[in-house]
């Protein structure tokens, strides 16, 4: 019985041994630190300071998902966020870990590691990209399509250029043309923009024979393209140049504002400074001209009131345009 008992409780303290060590092991955070002797970097435990990997390194990179790039002669491999050297200093470029897999290349050909620092997708790639919303770019053959994470080709290459997955639509160069494809590779705005700029606000930036507009998520042209110049949205609105007059424009495409002015600022606590003739003044959201453009100087509104400048006097002015102190 004794003997029984005995068992038991050596048992249970290797049990309790285990565990800790387990406990230990997962809240180990290997952080890199700087050995002036080496010139080299190491790895550390962020809580204890123990050294986990001697200074060897020549340069480390940012950590993703809990792992490191470090490297040695312009050779790239990674440590765990444990201080374990996953993958030996074998590749030339990488880009950083994303959705738990790595674009890293050999030889000039790029395959994907995972966090393992195993081999998950071959390599026969002419670049790559970082995986977004389950796809990545890949260049084959002198042209650019996507794969899935089984290293599937999900939209086969044919694009000139192509850009990361966001909200599932990406951005795609076809020619000399920009567009959109949905995650099947389906036009959801076809190639036909010089420039794209990226989606703010729901609404994106483009440019078409030297014109510019704005177009929605779904390829909509809801702002069409027959401005000289247009600003990005701020407050709903986005200042418009036509024929070197400058006015607004909302979400709906409406001429707000429509282009009047010399010059024009940004939306601010719903108002913008306007400018004619040298002197300034404001309209609001609905396109009056509720501050006359009667000053020298204005500023934008800010908790509620605005600097402006007379040839006699600066003060401020409340959104009524009564003098304020």
């Amino acid at each position: 019985m004794e003997q029984k008992i005995l068992a038991k409780l050596g048992f249970l303290f290797v049990a309790v041994l285990l565990a800790i060590g387990c406990q230990t092991h997962k809240h180990t955070k290997a952080v890199p630190f700087y050995w002036k002797d080496s010139a080299l970097y190491g790895f550390k435990d962020s809580t204890t300071s123990k050294i986990l990997l001697m200074p060897a390194y020549a340069l480390v990179g940012h950590k993703r998902q809990g792992i490191t790039p470090v490297s040695v002669a312009s050779k790239w491999g990674f440590v765990n966020q444990y201080g374990k050297e996953i993958v030996a200093m074998i590749y030339d470029e990488y880009i950083p870990f994303s959705e738990g897999l790595c674009a890293v290349s050999k030889n000039n050909v790029w395959g994907y590691i995972n966090t393992k620092g195993d081999i998950v997708i071959d390599f026969e790639y002419e670049n790559a990209g970082p995986f977004k919303e389950g796809q990545a770019t890949v260049k084959y053959k002198g042209k650019w399509g996507y794969i899935n994470k089984k290293g599937n080709m999900i939209i086969r290459p044919m694009y000139d250029n192509a850009w990361d997955f966001s909200n599932g639509i990406a951005m795609i160069l076809l020619g000399k043309k920009l567009g959109f494809i949905d995650r099947f590779g389906f036009d959801v705005i076809a190639p036909k923009y010089d420039e794209v700029w990226a989606f703010q606000e729901g609404l994106a930036k483009v440019v078409s024979n030297f014109s510019y507009g704005f177009i929605d998520i779904h390829g909509e042209e809801v702002i069409p393209c027959r401005y000289d110049e247009v600003a990005e949205f701020k407050e709903e609105m986005a200042r418009i140049d036509l024929n070197y007059q400058i006015g607004f424009v909302n979400k709906k495409g409406i001429e707000v504002v429509p282009p009047q002015y010399d010059d024009a600022r940004n939306f601010s606590e719903g108002m913008a400074a306007v400018s004619n003739n040298g002197k300034w003044g404001f309209v609001d959201f609905t396109g009056e001209e509720v501050i006359p453009v009667i000053y020298k100087l204005v500023s934008d509104f800010s908790q509620g009131k605005a600097w402006v400048k007379t040839d006699e006097a600066t003060f401020y002015i409340d959104t009524k345009g009564e003098k304020v102190n």
